[in-house]
């Protein structure tokens, strides 16, 4: 095949991506959107553009939609910023956040120390990796003034990422991070709420009360949620979440 023939290949494979990604509901718009994108490709080259067949990357759908955003990691994410905004520590630590979101975002405020079962793939200024589970922190009793642990303990026991099964890997967790946490220290912490049941081996989802539960030596100083709307409620308590399908709930503990 010569180099013409696969660039020719090329152009038709990168042409053919929105046909072969697009959802079921798009599928009927897409002849009128080749054709808008077809003839803006023609417009940019009359101008002088250079844009090679071979380079072509669709983006069909773009201008139709704004960017990305709501959601439990998003709103989650910028709620725990702020607070540690607030608290301005020396040192955080992180127990199995993810590392594209509130972690890495962290490292612009303090230096932050994570913990997970799967050690990461990149390196960062004031980010430090100890591997360990979050079931056995290697942190001595009430020794850490800031903590934060987003959208995890409801995968622990569950088996989803390697970690040994476990019906009460939940509530243990919690417990090792009561642990952990000094007096004056602040817990972040986020789980699915609502109708309480288990999505095997994806997570659990938690009566919004048995966090506080668990976490019987902390106080509760603050309580936000994301509800099944998909909207940020900030003056809600979390009984009101009892009957969610799918909440989020963001609780901010603190050891008296």
């Amino acid at each position: 095949m010569s180099q013409r023939q696969r660039k020719s290949l090329r152009g038709i494979w990168r042409l053919s991506q929105p046909l072969v990604n697009s959802k079921a509901v798009d599928l009927l718009r897409l002849p009128a959107h080749y054709f808008r994108y077809l003839r803006d490709w023609k417009q940019f080259q009359a101008l002088g553009g250079e844009a090679s067949f071979y380079e072509l990357a669709p983006s069909l759908f773009d201008r139709e939609h704004t960017q990305s955003g709501g959601g439990h990691y998003f709103y989650q994410d910028v709620w725990a910023l702020n607070k540690l905004a607030e608290l301005r520590p020396i040192e955080h630590h992180d127990v199995g956040s993810r590392f594209d979101g509130f972690v890495g975002q962290a490292t612009a405020i303090c230096h932050v120390i994570c913990y997970d079962i799967r050690p990461p793939n990149f390196r960062l200024p004031r980010f430090e990796f100890r591997q360990s589970s979050i079931l056995s922190l290697p942190l001595e009793d009430q020794s850490v003034g800031s903590l934060s642990c987003l959208h995890v303990g409801e995968h622990v026991g569950l088996g989803r990422y390697g970690d040994p099964l476990d019906p009460k890997g939940t509530w243990k967790a919690l417990k090792e991070l009561m642990r952990v946490l000094e007096k004056g220290g602040q817990l972040l912490l986020s789980l699915p709420i609502g109708r309480e049941r288990v999505c095997f081996n994806a997570e659990r989802i938690w009566h919004p009360g048995r966090a506080i539960e668990a976490l019987q030596d902390l106080t509760l100083v603050e309580f936000k949620a994301v509800d099944d709307e998909g909207e940020f409620q900030e003056n809600i308590s979390p009984l009101e979440l009892i009957n969610a399908d799918y909440g989020c709930g963001l609780y901010c503990f603190r050891r008296d």
